[in-house]
């Protein structure tokens, strides 16, 4: 059989083999090869640069990658790929630190670099290879953990390359790999998370941050008590408590206004304080790791105004509500009709709220509109919910019920203003009533299954609108603050707590 013959043969029985078994960098490796001597240097460069996000510890596969990516022009990346197998060679390897010395002044003089560009382009490398260490150092010990292989004694010869900076990256991920909140991020994703993170111990007493401060950082708690509250002329008012796996500072990260509290350690407390920066700069080079991010922020908040509605219920009675309570003062719900709106008039007011083309396109197609009468009731508290609302014209009122007192409006919704989100995030009955507020009502409905098809759009659109939702429940959270704090100074309530 021809020589060409026998490399076709083989490329087709690879392709079998990688079809069987997609992550083993052999066959990637071998394919490459093989396309290389067919001078085939795309699909070469292709097939190495899959073998080492397979295997980044192969120094032959990250030099093949080097000559594939020279042959095709491309040069810095023919020098990241030659930098990377420098860093792998071994001890007393002479003649292979000679030739990729060689190759690496070539690549610098075509490229035009100076030192600091190189220097640069050593760090970036070494950090790679450095990070894959511990990821499979990492994935070792939790193997391990989880049994391992019976009577199996199992040890890594690779020695890790040297620290630049620190030395506790694989512990602090695998740290917070046990925050529940993060459990939904992968481990690539955790790891880029430590560039942002540093570890803080604060005594009892010890303020974090401080009401009216400025600052964007946000925290989480690993061990101990944090208390978040209030110093007024009337005495120090506790909003809430933190307890360990929550975040905290969320609300001055999303929105960039000022502490809209103190944060004490109520107890000695070990946290991880994330530099709002450095996150601000993963998520623009991940917007992946942004939806996340902003994912768990959005839950967190929800859960926090819940929790802060849930106050109002007792400033002014000390009597439990009674069982048949919310059914005794249910009102029907009022009746909306159909009403046709422009798609441009949807677009106008998504546009008013700052979304992306992407975003207005899919919640002109997929928003459905409401009209309600003067007065009319769109939900009360314990409902269930399954959509939210943006108001296209007229105004809502969202109010709750407190024994002892009545009605209490917490907000004032106009146009643009989106509320019931809530209920779409943790699939909790309704925390409050909303009802057209003098005069008619015009919404947009968008439900489940909208939201997601937003969030399942690119990463970009996906976090924008994230980021949209965040800053909603934000706000709102701010302003139920103020409410609980009046609440409790007209109910004569005095809090004694400790303030910094």
């Amino acid at each position: 059989m021809p020589r060409r013959g026998r490399t076709r043969g083989a490329i087709e029985c690879i392709e079998v083999a990688k079809a069987k078994d997609l992550a083993n960098p052999a066959n990637h490796k071998l394919h490459g090869k093989l396309l290389f001597r067919r001078r085939d240097f795309d699909g070469a460069a292709e097939e190495f640069g899959r073998a080492l996000r397979y295997n980044p510890f192969d120094r032959e596969t990250a030099e093949s990658l080097g000559r594939a990516e020279y042959e095709r022009k491309q040069f810095e990346a023919a020098l990241g790929a030659t930098v990377h197998a420098f860093l792998l060679l071994n001890d007393g390897d002479e003649e292979g630190v000679r030739r990729l010395r060689r190759r690496i002044q070539t690549l610098k003089q075509i490229l035009g670099w100076g030192n600091r560009e190189l220097s640069a382009l050593f760090r970036e490398r070494q950090e790679t290879v450095h990070t894959s260490f511990d990821r499979l150092e990492w994935n070792r010990e939790r193997f391990l953990e989880q049994g391992g292989l019976p009577g199996a004694n199992i040890s890594l010869h690779l020695p890790p390359p040297r620290r630049l900076e620190g030395s506790g990256q694989l512990d602090l991920a695998s740290r917070l790999r046990r925050i529940k909140p993060l459990a939904h991020f992968s481990d690539e994703q955790i790891f880029k998370l430590t560039q942002a993170v540093r570890e803080e111990i604060q005594d009892v007493g010890t303020l974090i941050f401080g009401h009216r401060t400025q600052g964007r950082d946000l925290y989480m708690l690993e061990r101990g008590e944090i208390t978040v509250q209030r110093t007024t002329t009337y005495g120090t008012f506790a909003l809430g408590a933190v307890e360990p796996g929550d975040f905290f500072g969320e609300a001055s990260f999303i929105t960039g206004q000022e502490r809209s509290s103190d944060a004490l350690a109520a107890a000695p407390s070990q946290l991880f304080r994330i530099d709002a920066t450095v996150l601000d700069n993963l998520m623009e080079s991940s917007p992946e790791m942004g939806v996340q991010i902003y994912w768990t922020l959005w839950h967190s908040l929800a859960r926090k105004l819940r929790a802060t509605n849930d106050q109002l219920k007792s400033f002014f009675s000390n009597e439990s509500m009674p069982e048949n309570f919310l059914r005794l003062r249910k009102q029907a719900a009022g009746v909306p009709s159909n009403v046709q709106v422009e798609p441009s008039d949807k677009i106008r007011l998504f546009r008013e709220q700052g979304l992306s083309r992407r975003e207005l396109m899919t919640l002109a197609t997929f928003s459905r509109e409401k009209r309600f009468g003067a007065g009319a009731s769109l939900f009360q508290e314990g409902d269930e919910g399954g959509e939210m609302y943006i108001i296209l014209d007229g105004r809502v009122m969202i109010s709750k019920f407190i024994p002892g007192a009545g009605e209490e409006a917490l907000a004032i919704l106009e146009r643009g203003d989106f509320f019931g989100e809530m209920s779409l995030i943790d699939g909790e009955p309704r925390s409050a009533d909303a009802r057209s507020h003098g005069g008619p009502l015009t919404v947009l409905a968008l439900d489940q299954g909208t939201v997601r098809e937003v969030l399942a759009m690119d990463p970009h659109a996906a976090l924008e609108f994230l980021q949209l939702l965040c800053r909603l429940v934000a706000n709102r959270l701010r302003e139920i603050d103020e409410k609980v704090i009046g609440w409790r100074i007209m109910s004569g309530e005095r809090n004694e707590s400790v303030s910094a």
